[in-house]
């Protein structure tokens, strides 16, 4: 413990910066690993079509994704996130949607084929 300190009795000026140094990398690190890669949960939307109301409900669990429409299972597939941009491959189409920075909704922005119906829907995460 005398190596660290100097004549004076006073921790050394290296010493503090470099413990400092290595604290603020290990809250990054740390940081890091503690943010999300994948969603959980069900995030849903809601369409009204002249007298009709359909929801569309998208359940995220690890790396797949199932996708129900008035709580009946017709989809599943995968999907990967990379900060915001969540990309889905759902029964042979691709979707791309942005997610929000409270990660509680996400928009879809393009999707192949009729799935792009879907463009422009927001899905916002259910608690049920």
């Amino acid at each position: 413990m005398q190596a660290l300190k100097d004549g004076n009795g006073k921790i050394k000026r290296g010493w503090l910066i470099g413990g400092g140094i290595v604290l603020v990398a290990v809250i990054i690190i740390v940081a890091v690993m503690m943010m999300p890669k994948h969603l959980s949960g069900k995030y849903s939307h809601t369409s009204t079509f002249l007298l009709s109301k359909s929801t569309d409900t998208l359940k995220f669990d690890g790396d797949k994704v199932t996708e129900y429409s008035d709580g009946e299972k017709i989809h599943t597939g995968t999907y990967t996130l990379k900060k915001d941009d969540l990309d889905m491959k759902i029964s042979g189409y691709h979707m791309h949607a942005t997610l929000a920075d409270d990660k509680k909704s996400f928009v879809i922005n393009s999707a192949d084929g009729l799935a792009n119906l879907a463009s422009g829907y927001k899905y916002s995460q259910s608690s049920n």
